[in-house]
């Protein structure tokens, strides 16, 4: 099976799980959320609503967006603001890509194998980071 071939294919509303394995601090985080993929004016807008579970302490709501632009092959996706974050291959099932923020260093690794259910797997390290964030989707 290859993944989503169009940033279409993943328009609409998502649930999502999601667990941070912080080895810095020994924690285990989780968080319940959805996110949603819009069209916008010339890209799409992705919104994520979280409830972040620390240990010991009490849940916290987040939220987050990142603009997505549509190519023949790749969805380009950017930070709110407009600056680049990484590259999502279309038409494979386990596209991958690297995003430099010195000192840090961000490595994504999608899994579309069960599609329309997805995950992606990032990995972080730096001087002040070392955590792997596991997110699973499921349609809404």
């Amino acid at each position: 099976m290859t993944g989503p071939e169009r940033i279409e294919d993943f328009e609409g509303g998502w649930s999502l799980s999601r667990v941070i394995d912080d080895r810095l601090s020994g924690q285990v985080l989780r968080a319940k959320g959805t996110a949603t993929l819009r069209r916008g004016e010339g890209e799409y807008v992705y919104d994520e609503e979280v409830v972040l579970q620390v240990p010991g302490q009490q849940p916290m709501r987040g939220t987050r967006r990142y603009l997505w632009r549509g190519a023949a092959d790749h969805i380009a996706i950017h930070f709110e603001d407009g600056r680049f974050f990484h590259n999502l291959a279309l038409g494979q099932a386990h596209p991958a890509d690297h995003h430099d923020c010195p000192p840090d260093s961000y490595d994504a690794a999608y899994d579309f194998s069960t599609w329309p259910r997805w995950s992606v797997r990032w990995t972080v390290s730096g001087p002040r980071k070392s955590y792997e964030m596991r997110t699973e989707f499921t349609p809404r």
